[in-house]
């Protein structure tokens, strides 16, 4: 390769990669202004049934928690357009049949991405809080520091977001040979305790929300398994 050309490719690159940033900082800006309602709808969708009462440990808390949360939702809008720009960069030096599985695979993998989201979000995090105000004595009410809550939060969130990639995961080990299909159906036992263990990891100190992400993987290693085929030589 040519200095030219290297020098073209890295242009092409810093250019995406500006474009990239410019694209999440127009998005934090469109989203800033609705952070603390944000914030608020989310502590009312995820309090459910229980009461959680929230406190500012740190003096700055109150400004710093909710702009976390805005950078957070900017990125996850800003995700399609960073995939976009990063297949573009990419698309010139790959095959036909390279773009089809790369392209088809990057958008399954964001569809699953988000759909773990929602997944944790709409069920699996309301369920949890419900599940430690019904366990204690009714006489303790839950206090929590902001920033701690949304440690959490964001913590299983992402660990489902990324769980759900395991269909992608299985899906390419057997298409590139990597290991084999009846190999992997073998090792259905180990897996189902890697994903209790990952569910323990990942999540509180329950069984409720352990088994809301080890139930899940399992089935989407399934569904990989039942959609994937070794590539053929």
């Amino acid at each position: 390769m040519s200095k030219d050309n290297l020098f073209s490719h890295f242009s092409e690159l810093r250019s995406r990669a500006i474009y990239c940033l410019v694209f999440f900082i127009v998005a934090f800006a469109c989203i800033y202004p609705f952070n603390n309602f944000l914030f608020d709808f989310l502590v009312t969708l995820l309090s459910g049934i229980s009461d959680i009462e929230l406190v500012a440990i740190e003096v700055a808390s109150p400004f710093i928690v909710p702009l976390r949360l805005a950078g957070f939702l900017a990125l996850l809008v800003s995700i399609p357009f960073f995939l976009y720009q990063a297949l573009a960069f990419m698309a010139p030096g790959l095959y036909k049949n390279e773009k089809g599985i790369i392209f088809s695979r990057t958008i399954l993998g964001t569809l699953l991405f988000f759909l773990g989201l929602l997944f944790c979000s709409f069920l699996v995090l309301p369920n949890v809080f419900n599940f430690f105000q019904s366990v204690g004595p009714e006489s303790i009410n839950i206090t929590t520091d902001i920033s701690k809550f949304l440690n959490f939060v964001l913590t299983l969130i992402l660990a489902f977001g990324f769980a759900f990639q395991i269909p992608i995961l299985v899906n390419a080990i057997v298409r590139l040979n990597i290991v084999e299909k009846n190999k992997l159906k073998d090792l259905r036992g180990i897996f189902l305790v890697v994903c209790f263990v990952f569910g323990a990891i990942f999540t509180p100190p329950d069984v409720i929300s352990q088994f809301m992400l080890a139930v899940p993987m399992y089935i989407l290693f399934e569904l990989g398994l039942l959609f994937s085929n070794g590539k053929k030589a």
